[in-house]
């Protein structure tokens, strides 16, 4: 009499495999359509604005002067220049990050070149938080580190497109000039300070 291998009350391995696949399917199939990676590029933009008003700041306070970034929201760029009134400081150190054969007497950092975000990151807005807020277009480090507002300036930044749209934004101190950056949102600035 022929031996009989008992039947198995399991699955086989192709069949688990083709129910994974399909649970993957459905999953990509549910997940809402947003672009994975706006997190890491609005971050990564952000990381790069903060390190810039440090570098700013850091300068104030060690040629003991006034630095200014003034910034262009059409053309989605900020600038880097010497404020004060010694013509001598007005040249900015060498930067490794500054274009070769640059204007040695400005910093400028157009968002749209950086490719290490991946995407297209903008600049929103950029006011000040306070009784009442106001669009600016510079923000200017005394030689304390503080800036020359008496309030808050914040910097936004969005990318994706229409309900897909994310913020984040980079608040700086009126009095330290330290910048922090915000939580991901997808609420943007007020409406105070759009322009």
């Amino acid at each position: 009499m022929p031996c009989r291998r008992p039947s198995s009350a399991g699955f086989s391995l192709v069949e688990l495999l083709i129910v994974v696949a399909l649970m993957g399917i459905l999953a990509a199939l549910a997940l809402p359509n947003v672009n994975a990676g706006i997190h890491e590029q609005l971050e990564g933009a952000a990381e790069v604005i903060a390190g810039d008003l440090a570098y700013a700041r850091g300068l104030a306070v060690s040629n003991n002067s006034n630095y200014r970034i003034t910034f262009d929201l059409a053309n989605n760029q900020y600038v880097l220049r010497y404020s004060g009134a010694n013509p001598a400081l007005a040249a900015l150190p060498a930067n490794p990050f500054q274009a070769p054969g640059g204007d040695p007497t400005q910093y400028a950092v157009k968002l749209d070149d950086l490719s290490m975000l991946g995407g297209k990151v903008q600049l929103a807005a950029v006011g000040t938080l306070g009784s009442s807020p106001a669009a600016q277009t510079l923000l200017e480090f005394g030689p304390l580190g503080g800036t020359t507002s008496a309030d808050p300036t914040v910097i936004w930044l969005s990318a994706g497109l229409d309900s897909a749209t994310r913020y984040i934004s980079v608040s700086v101190n009126p009095v330290t000039g330290l910048a922090s950056v915000n939580d991901f949102t997808a609420s943007g600035p007020p409406a105070a300070i759009m322009r």
